[in-house]
């Protein structure tokens, strides 16, 4: 069979089962597979594959046909232009949340001081903290702004994952010497933060349920925020997905220097909660960013001298 013929078996019964983007996934499967990029797969329609390859690429199908997302079947996934390595033990990042770090740049570019102090908290694969300091330290190093950045997550397994990536990215010492990872709760005690970054889990865990369904796979740590697992891991005490975030935004206001910058993702249908747990907690300059698709997504609060 040619690499046409077999990407266009996998097309239709990916549309067969009902998936949204047949063709894409099938793509990314082939590059990942052949270890080629998309030029090549649309060049090469007529490539044909051997029997090996014809049988890894049907198993990659099938895993995909579970529900398993292609960045868990592949392990890596795209964010702000740097390529993250994934499992099911993080969360997928999505280009919503680069709204928080595109955000998070200009803010710390523009911030008075040099040296900057940064927590990216429930960090998960990492993306969000390493981006940000990635394109501070090393694309904007003229800009004479420095990153001190600490990582936490209450899971162990998803520290590793965001060790990993730090390894990967930072092939010399320039960002992994000022990176420390925390495995606990929240901000793990820490203080004197001029930004603290956060994607926490914010899902209705009545929600988390219907999405699970699926076999996307995805942690269940990272994404239900009516069971605050640090707290209880038994049944959900809210059903809005506010628990944890209602910990999370005094201790971050709490965190903050004179000055200090908070970000905070979370979902559309909070965002009038979100502000006012900003407000409640003391902070100023309180304002939803939206994402890609005009939905309320990023809530940002200052911490006035």
């Amino acid at each position: 069979m040619t690499l046409f013929e077999i990407k266009s078996a996998a097309v239709k019964k990916l549309t067969g089962a009902g998936f949204l983007t047949p063709n894409l996934d099938a793509d990314c499967l082939l590059q990942y597979l052949l270890k080629k990029d998309k030029t090549f797969i649309l060049l090469n329609r007529d490539l044909p594959l051997s029997e090996h390859q014809i049988s890894d690429f049907n198993n990659l199908i099938e895993q995909r046909m579970t529900g398993l997302p292609v960045a868990y079947i592949t392990g890596k996934k795209e964010f702000f232009g740097i390529e993250f390595f994934v499992t099911p033990d993080v969360l997928i990042p999505k280009p919503d949340t680069e709204i928080l770090v595109e955000y998070a740049l200009k803010k710390i570019l523009d911030y008075e001081k040099k040296e900057i102090s940064l927590a990216d908290v429930c960090t998960g694969s990492g993306c969000i903290g390493l981006s940000v300091l990635f394109n501070v330290n090393i694309k904007e190093k003229d800009s004479g702004k420095k990153i001190n950045l600490v990582m936490t997550d209450l899971s162990p397994a998803a520290l590793d994952v965001a060790k990993k990536n730090a390894e990967n990215i930072f092939s010399d010492s320039k960002g992994k010497n000022k990176i420390e990872f925390l495995q606990g709760d929240l901000l793990c005690g820490k203080s004197g933060f001029d930004f603290i970054l956060s994607n926490p889990p914010y899902v209705p865990h009545c929600e988390v349920e219907k999405l699970l369904l699926d076999g996307r796979s995805e942690p269940r740590l990272a994404l239900d925020g009516d069971i605050d697992f640090f707290v209880s891991r038994k049944s959900p005490e809210t059903d809005d997905g506010l628990a944890v975030i209602r910990r999370l935004v005094p201790l971050a206001y709490n965190a903050l220097n004179d000055g200090g910058i908070f970000l905070m993702e979370s979902g559309e249908y909070q965002a009038e909660d979100v502000r006012n747990l900003f407000c409640e907690a003391g902070f100023s300059e309180t304002e939803t960013l939206n994402d890609l698709s005009g939905q309320q997504r990023v809530t940002a609060g200052k911490k006035l001298r």
